[in-house]
Parts: C-alpha cells; structure tokens; sequence
C-alpha cells in the first residue's frame, strides 16, 4: 500500500503530507520536476508488507514519472513469484498508456486486483490518472485555475472522490480539458464539465467547497476517447438462467481463491473488521482454513470489534459486541488450534467527539452525510487499535450484502416491485459501491498504517456471484436471518458456523451503536453536522 500525491503549481501543505506517511510508514519520497515547463511536485510513501525489502517510488525515468497505489493479484503476464506489482504495473501497462498506441490500455482489462495510479509522460507533458473499476483504492482530485492535485489523501475540504468511471487524461500545457477512457457499465456517468465534476458534484456529495470564491469557478470539457469493453468488469445479473453443479462447492471454492490471493503474500499477523456477522465470521473462517491447509503460512489473526457507550458494561451490550463474543466462541470451537484474539475497542462519547474533530472528518472528506460519519467513524476505531502491532493487513466482508441481497433496500423492491426490479437494484449496488464506500474506507482504515482489503469484491468473485441466479442468492419469501443471503447461510453452515449462519444483517452504525450517541433526529444522507465543526 502506498500514498501518492501529485501537485501541479502548488505545494503540499502539511496535513496532507503527515496523511500521506500515515498510509505508507515505511518510506517517504517528495520530488519537484519541470514538465512541460509546469512545476510537479510528486510524493510517494510506502506501507512494506509483503517481499524482503521496500519498493521506493515514485519510479522516475527519462521519459516518465509513475505513481502506484494498489496490488496486483492476478494477470496471464503477471507471476507474484517473479514479479514486483510497481514495477510490473509501470513496464506493462503506465509507460505504455501514452501517445497513440496506449496497450496499455487492454494489457489493463485483465488486472485482478484493486489500484489508483499516476503517470506522466515528461516529453509531451501528458498526465494519466485513475482508479480501478470498483475504486477500492481512494484517489482525490482538485482542479482551479492552473492548479491540479491529486492524492490519496488530505486534510483539505475542496477536492472531490475521482469517480471510477474510466481512467482520466489531461495535458500539463493545456490543463482546460480532460480526456476520459471510459469503462463499459450499465450505470454510465454521462460526458460532464469539470464544473460538474468537481463543484457541482461536489454538491452531490452534499459538500461546500471551501477556499474557492464564488464566481471564480472554470469548467473543463470532459471528452469520452473511447469505451473500454472488458468481461472482467461486466457485473451483469442472472436472474433466470439455470446453474448447474454443485453451486456450494463452487462458491466455496472461488471465494477461498479470493480470500486467499489477499493473505498469502505478507508481513506480519492479520486483522479482521469484526462485528461477529455472518459476511467476515466467513472471512476468518476461510483465512484458518487456508493457514490450517498452508500452515507455514499460518499467523495470528485479530478480530478486531469496536463499540460505543459510556462505560465498559453499555459497550458490553452492544449488539455487535454480542455477536461478535458468540461468533468468535464458535470459530474458536471449529478451529481450535488456530491463534485468534479478539480486541474489544470500547469507545466513550468524548472520545469520539475529540478524535473525530481532530483527524476522522479530515478522512472521511469529501463525503460529509450523516451515514459516512457514523461508518468511518467506527471503521477507524476499528483500524487504529494499538492491539496487534505487527499487523499490517485489516480484511473485511464489505461486498457480501451488495451481491446476496442483504440491505433491507433489497427486500423492499423484492416485495413492491418484483424480480426484475430486483436484479436492477443489486446491479445499482454494485454499480455504485465506488462512490458509496470503498474510498472512505480505505482513507479511515490506511490512516493506521494498515492494508485494507475487500475479499469479497474480488472480480472473479463478483463475476461468479453475479452468474448466479437471483433466486439461488437469496430467498426474501423468507424472514430475516434466513431469507437474505440465504446461499452465503448455507456455506457458513458448511464451514460449522451454525449460530453465525443464523444471524440477522445489522448495519454497523446500530450494530456498534454509534448512531445511538448522535442526534436520533437525523437521517443517513443528512448533512453531518458534527463534521462541518
């Protein structure tokens, strides 16, 4: 994991570069260059988890300057025993993106694996950015004037999420349009201004741009190049077609892959967001089955469960808390000899208040609702405990509820508007899960030095879940604690987690009750107004 951050004609302020080493502890790398007679200040830092030693960046040649966030899992010309993914990523794919030919392009549409990337071509002053198609990977952007940044994070409130539609492409000499390569989805992002893209969109996010005058704002024409078609990104639902085999085993066996591609190459122990549902409780599962089969691979893992409350004995009776003390007596059971600790982290109002005022909201930015706040904010306590040390790996079930019709929103269009709706409502969810989640996340959770990684949104296993027919996914005839992910039930079932399988889906705003110290008044997309403090 690393965090990267590129500033055309400005420099970076100390928030964002202090937030930068937080992600990356382990190296550090800032760097003025000339292109196309700009000034580019590139920072590069490096969180070392897997291989001997420490990959320094950025990668600088002749001709490019090259930024990588993320992991390569998976690819025909990709080898992990051979092959280091940064540099691996920058001789295939981000010196080839510029220019006419742009190979790079479709060596692209076969990564497995989560990334946010930055490549500048120092002849032509060409600058390629992006994120990968779920934008598991946060990458923000501020554009004004003939100023562009952009970062993993920072501690500013004028930059916007870059959306995961496509990968991007300006020029330092003529930084007044964006080029866009376009990925193929049903939930396209229509052809928009830079106005749009950054302040009007920023509206969306129901965000006020600070530090930019009113009547000063310029837009920026943002052509579609061309359309990316890849069945590796397709996520198209299956809502009446057959599937055969032993569908169980097949599940089991893509998700263990998926699982399995996260853990396998690492420093030090793991982590598990932990609330004791069903979604990770498979998740440590299938992380002991793999140390138990590979046991030279084998370490400890924590469970990492957090709840809000006065004193010791209200986080005690947390729903979450519960649970998560249920679920880990069963795993404990069903792998005895395996080395699970449980971290309770009990949070009080005041340090909730205290902590969020000084670095959550700076995190959580640009999003700002009522419902970011209350996730990020439990995730980064989760993050940040001081248990666990060595641990530098944090996985979690995000993904789970997206794919098996586990939201409550599932079973309200199931009942008024029927299967068809439905399968359009998973897809949306997926579709949307860029934007929604997965780049708050990964600032709150890489703030603590830790890689966050989502097993499953896996692409392999996003594509074999979609295969599957809506009916074989879920049964929402059924009640609560059966009906939803009922298939995901069965394979926990099959693992022994029999109390786990039964457990009922429980957002982690209530579940951690978090919500339960805020203003119950207020609803999810709301305004936060604890984060406009």
């Amino acid at each position: 994991m690393c965090g990267i951050g590129v500033f055309v004609n400005c420099e970076p302020d100390d928030q964002t570069v202090k937030s930068l080493k937080r992600r990356g502890p382990d190296f550090y790398h800032q760097e003025t260059f000339t292109v196309a007679g700009q000034t580019v200040t590139v920072i590069a830092t490096v969180l070392s988890h897997q291989g001997e030693g420490i990959i320094a960046q950025p990668i600088v040649t002749e001709d490019f300057i090259f930024l990588w966030n993320g992991e390569v899992y998976d690819h025909p010309k990709f080898e992990p025993e051979k092959h280091e993914d940064t540099n691996w990523f920058f001789e295939n794919v981000a010196s080839h993106m510029t220019g006419e030919n742009q190979a790079g392009i479709e060596i692209m549409k076969e990564i497995r694996g989560e990334f946010a990337f930055c490549t500048i071509d120092r002849r032509s002053g060409e600058i390629y950015f992006g994120r990968d198609r779920l934008g598991r990977r946060s990458l923000l952007l501020y554009a004004y004037d003939n100023q562009l940044i952009l970062t993993s994070s920072s501690s500013g409130y004028h930059f916007i999420e870059l959306p995961a539609d496509g990968f991007y492409k300006s020029n330092l000499q003529r930084m007044n349009k964006l080029e866009r390569i376009a990925f193929q989805a049903k939930t396209k992002v229509d052809e928009h201004l830079l106005e749009e893209f950054v302040f009007s969109n920023a509206s969306n996010d129901m965000l006020a741009i600070n530090g930019v005058k009113e009547g000063k704002l310029h837009s920026l024409p943002v052509q579609t190049m061309k359309t990316i078609q890849c069945d590796l990104w397709n996520f198209d639902q299956n809502h009446g077609g057959q599937c055969t085999g032993d569908l169980l085993e097949r599940l089991e066996i893509v998700f263990r892959k998926a699982v399995e591609r996260r853990v396998m190459c690492r420093k030090g122990s793991i982590g598990v967001l932990f609330s004791g549902g069903l979604d990770c409780s498979l998740v440590v599962a299938t992380v002991l089955e793999i140390f138990r089969d590979k046991p030279k691979t084998a370490t400890i893992v924590y469970l990492y469960s957090v709840a809000f409350g006065d004193n010791e004995d209200k986080c005690e009776k947390c729903p979450d808390r519960l649970t998560a003390c249920s679920a880990y007596e069963e795993i404990k059971r069903n792998h005895p000899s395996a080395e699970i600790i449980l971290v309770k982290e009990n949070i009080s109002k005041e340090q909730l208040t205290k902590v969020r005022a000084e670095k959550i909201k700076h995190l959580i930015s640009p999003r700002v609702s009522v419902l970011d706040d209350s996730i990020g904010s439990a995730l980064y306590f989760a993050a940040h405990s001081q248990v666990g040390s060595d641990c530098r790996l944090l996985l979690s079930g995000l993904g789970a509820d997206e794919l098996f019709c586990g939201y409550s929103s599932h079973r309200r269009v199931h009942d008024r508007e029927g299967l068809d709706a439905l399968e359009f409502e998973v897809q949306s969810h997926i579709e949307r899960i860029a934007e929604r989640n997965c780049a708050r996340d990964d600032r709150v959770i890489s703030d603590s030095g830790r890689e966050y990684r989502m097993p499953f949104l896996d692409l392999d296993f996003i594509r074999f879940s979609s295969s599957i027919p809506i009916l074989d996914r879920c049964d929402l005839t059924k009640g609560r604690g059966e009906g939803e992910k009922q298939l995901l039930r069965q394979l926990a079932a099959k693992k022994g987690l029999k109390i786990i399988s039964s457990f009922e889906k429980r957002a982690i705003q209530f579940g951690s009750r978090i919500a339960k110290m805020e203003d119950k008044k207020v609803k999810g997309n709301d305004i936060c107004a604890n984060l406009k403090k």
